[in-house]
């Protein structure tokens, strides 16, 4: 289990630098206005803009990052499934705290601007759906 836990420490640090990568990239430079599906903005709410004190965020935040460990830890949740959840989720705490509100800047058709920890997250979620929906947790409790 040691070995799991530093793996998916790696690669939740991995999706981290790439998230930040592409922020900085995409979020900071005028070069790419011109990229139709590009609209950088710091997004002070949360999904679609909805307004929630910045209290309600960080405690919702830091108990799902206490069930991401649990879940990993009793090996419900596989080290891919842990490491874009907590990538995710842990890396918007951060962008709230340090500047006010999540840098956002893909924008696609009508979907609302997101940006890559939102791509982890919802992807995350989708695979441990998914799972759930269509697999025997046996099969992958252990993996």
């Amino acid at each position: 289990m040691k070995k799991k836990r530093i793996i998916a420490s790696l690669f939740c640090l991995l999706l981290i630098w790439i998230d930040q990568f592409t922020k900085y990239l995409f979020y900071n430079q005028e070069i790419w206005n011109q990229i139709p599906f590009l609209d950088p903005l710091l997004n002070k709410g949360i999904s679609r803009w909805m307004s929630m004190p910045m209290i309600v965020i960080f405690i919702v935040s830091v108990l799902c990052v206490l069930l991401f460990i649990f879940l990993f830890h009793k090996k419900y949740i596989t080290i891919l499934d842990f490491a874009l959840l907590m990538a995710g989720t842990i890396w918007n705490l951060i962008d709230r705290i340090w500047l006010g509100g999540v840098r956002d800047f893909l924008s696609i058709g009508s979907f609302p601007v997101f940006n890559i920890a939102d791509a982890f997250l919802t992807c995350g979620v989708a695979r441990i759906c998914i799972k759930e929906a269509f697999c025997n947790p046996k099969k992958y409790k252990n993996s």
